[in-house]
Formats: structure tokens, sequence, C-alpha cells
């Protein structure tokens, strides 16, 4: 069992102001902690003119994804102007009866058969990376990649090829990722007029609004022109065939038009490329640090493979393949803050919470919880294995929870499991001496700058 305890940001050790809140927040939305935050299940701050609460235990969690839900439906105004730019009324940020259509007409795309029928086109996808990777090593061209980018080439290869139905090719593909990438590096969800008390229709004063603009308009533009396509015909068997389908109805009456269906194919292409790619990231990074995972997980894939590459219905054998991503994603939650907007007045553990106020639900945080998790800082894949305790409801939420939780969920789970455990089947990927490691977390949570990997083959 791994006792390696991968780095995080500093913790403050006493609390910290709520101007030095904002401060830190403004660069990194995981530096604004301290030891306490760790341990207390509820918490209230009041930052210039805004209500923040924090819920950090199971019944506070359950109270507002699932018991009071219609009351904590909305996004916070951070999240909001954060990601309207890119994704308009896209499902993720709205809310109301816009929210409740959209998740029905999508909610049949991502059941069992549809996901089924996408693992054929996942593992062919993965095969010609790994076969990529094996033909630069032998032409000694070169033996270290950056994992990351890697990652989000072969995550936006993935959910292009079943949304589009079509390759978005190497060149493309690094332009729509390089386009995610600076989306988030211009954009940010702690813009102080919010926070003042200013309507949410001021324009974002802190945003750098040209290269987020740039940004948007670059990924606009490629989903524009598939659309455009899909609409004559030729993809059928791809979401966005299912999606123009499905929204024309019985009646033949389109409800949506197109750019609101562009605003739903990103908010796909969004989580289905980019959350999966930090994760696939973090991943390689803590099995290149504990050589008894990545033992063990060359074990299991020996016995459940036999060297051949996964298909679907490996996917509930390789059980501590899939435990190495749960664990991962407790530590490195995709969206590491889950932000609410309260309408109307309640009350949470004796504390009257005003209509208007933020709540947070922080995975970061309860998935680090020293009341819930043992030795919560340590990487140990063995505590999601079948027959470990199974961690205390509503303190796993790494994909939200509720009627909200993540639509893709298990497309990105099956996904995951199966690049996993076909590259790590054919190399092995250990990080160059003196590497240091550096987190970014804005909208997302994802390593910063390059993360280099050397890659041997397996013999």
């Amino acid at each position: 069992m791994s006792d390696f305890i991968p780095p995080f940001p500093k913790r403050h050790t006493v609390n910290i102001s709520p101007f030095q809140a904002l401060h830190y927040a403004q660069n990194d939305l995981l530096s604004i902690w301290d030891e306490e935050s760790f341990t207390v299940e509820f918490m209230h701050r009041k930052i210039l003119k805004q209500n923040v609460f924090i819920a950090n235990s199971p019944d506070t969690v359950r109270y507002v994804f699932v018991e009071n839900k219609d009351n904590y439906e909305r996004k916070s105004p951070q999240m909001r102007r954060a990601l309207e730019p890119l994704l308009g009324d896209g499902l993720f940020i709205s809310d109301g009866d816009t929210w409740a259509s959209r998740r029905k007409l999508q909610t049949p795309l991502f059941d069992s058969t549809h996901i089924k029928s996408f693992t054929d086109t996942m593992i062919s996808t993965i095969v010609e990376m790994a076969d990529d990777w094996q033909s630069r090593i032998e032409k000694s061209e070169t033996k270290e990649i950056d994992i990351h980018p890697e990652m989000g080439k072969l995550t936006a290869e993935i959910i292009a090829r079943t949304l589009f139905g079509e390759k978005l090719g190497s060149e493309n593909s690094s332009a729509v990722v390089e386009a995610f990438a600076e989306y988030q590096s211009v954009v940010k969800q702690t813009n102080v007029s919010n926070f003042l008390g200013f309507p949410d229709w001021l324009p974002n004063l802190n945003a750098k609004v040209g290269k987020g603009r740039k940004a948007a308009k670059t990924i606009h533009d490629a989903v524009d022109a598939i659309i455009a396509k899909a609409e004559k015909g030729g993809h059928e068997g791809t979401l966005v065939a299912e999606l123009i389908d499905a929204n024309r109805g019985e009646s033949g009456i389109d409800t949506m038009t197109r750019k609101q269906i562009r605003n739903e194919l990103i908010v796909l292409f969004m989580a289905g490329h980019e959350t999966t790619a930090n994760v696939l990231a973090w991943t390689w990074y803590l099995i290149s640090q504990t050589p008894e995972v990545e033992a063990k997980l060359h074990t299991e894939l020996n016995e459940v493979l036999a060297g051949r590459v996964p298909q679907m219905e490996d996917v509930e054998n390789l059980k501590f393949t899939r435990a190495i991503l749960d664990e991962t994603m407790r530590l490195y939650p995709p969206v590491p803050i889950l932000s609410r907007q309260a309408k109307d007045e309640d009350e949470m553990r004796g504390k009257i919470i005003p209509p208007g106020s933020i709540m947070l639900i922080v995975p970061w945080l309860i998935q680090r919880h020293k009341k819930y998790w043992d030795n919560p800082d340590h990487f140990i894949p063995e505590r999601f294995m079948p027959d470990a305790p199974k961690p205390t409801k509503f303190t796993y939420i790494p994909f939200s929870a509720g009627p909200r939780v993540c639509l893709g969920k298990n497309f990105g789970i099956v996904e995951s499991v199966l690049s996993i455990a076909t590259l790590a089947q054919r190399f092995h990927l250990s990080m160059p001496a003196g590497t240091k490691l550096q987190h970014e977390c804005r909208l997302t949570l994802r390593p910063k700058g390059r993360l280099p990997m050397q890659v041997t083959l397996r013999t």
C-alpha cells in the first residue's frame, strides 16, 4: 500500500481575512484554505457585501444538492460570468426550465447502450496514440513527452469522434485544446464587482476580454462548422446527429437554435475533453511516483487482459485500475469548487442564509476532510477497492451529486479506465529527476506548465 503524499498548496495556519482570500483566489482557488477548513462541517464568511457559505459535511451537501435543490439550482454569478462567453446558455450553467428541457433531451444520449456503442471509437483512438508513442520510441525521435497536452489531444480526439464522427487531426486538435487552455488562463471566477454587490449585467471588469473572446471564437467556429456538416447528413450514429434529431422532436419543429445546439456541444466537448485530460495527467503523475501501485496495476492488467487490448466488458474487471482513477479524482477533483446561489432565504445548522448568498460545495475540502478519510492526503488506491469500506455518501463527489450530477460521468469513467489500461499495458512512464509539479486552479484543476514524462516500452 502506498504511503506517498502528493504535493498540495500550502495551507494557512490561521484564518485569513476576506480581502486576503479574495487576493489569493484571483490566481489560485486552492490557495485560500487553512488547516481548519479540512475539519469544519459548515462555514460562513462575508467577503465585502457577499455572504459565502460552505457546505462541508454529508448532511449539508445532501441538503444543497438533493433535499433543497430547487433553492440552490442557480450557479453563482462568478461561475456564470466565467463561462457564459464560451457556453452561452449551455446545460452546465443554465437552470430552471431551460436546464430541465436540455437535460431531458440529452440524458438518453448517455445511457449504457450509447456508451457501449462509443467504446470502439475510444479504443481505436487510444490504440492509435499507443502506436504513435511506440513508433516515436523505436525511431528514437523522442523518449520524453509532456503528458498533459498529450492527454488533451487524446481526449479531444475521442470526444470529437463520438460527438462529430470525424478526426480532428493533430493540427485542429491542438488548436481546440490550446483555445480551451487560453480561455482558462484569462478568465476569472472571482470578479470583484460580484462581491461588491453590483448587478449581474455589469461587464466583467477583471476579464482579459479580448483574449477570452478570441479563444471562445476559435472553439465556436470549429463546432459551428461541424454542425453545418451534420445537418447535411453523413454523421449518423454520432452525438451531434442524435442531438439534432432529438431536438426536432415528434413535431419536426426545432426546439433549439443552432447556436443553442452549439452551446450544448461545447459543454459536452469541455466536459469530455478538459476534465478527463486533467484527471489522466494527474493519474500518470501519481502512478509514476508509486512503484508499488504501478506493479499492482501491471499485475492486474496481465491477469485480466493477458496481452490483448482491453474492451468494454473488461472495465468492470479492472478493479484496481478503476481504484487508481477514483483515488486520483479524490485527491485532484476535476472541478474542485462547485458554486450555487441561494434563490430564497434559507436556514442551515442554525444559520440564516439570505437570498443571493453564495453556497459552495468544495470537493477539494470534503474529499480530504480529516473526519471522513483516513490519511486524507495520502495516495491510497486500495481505499476504493470493492472489499474496502465504502466512503460516506456525499463525501466523494468528483462528478457533483443529485439531479445535476455530471451527465457524462459513465462516459468519462469508461474512457479513463480504457486509456489507463491500454497505455500502462505497453509503457512505463517516469518523471525526469528534479521535475517539480505545480497546479493551476481556475475553472478546473490542472497541472501547471509542463509535466514531462519519460516513456519506455514495457518488456
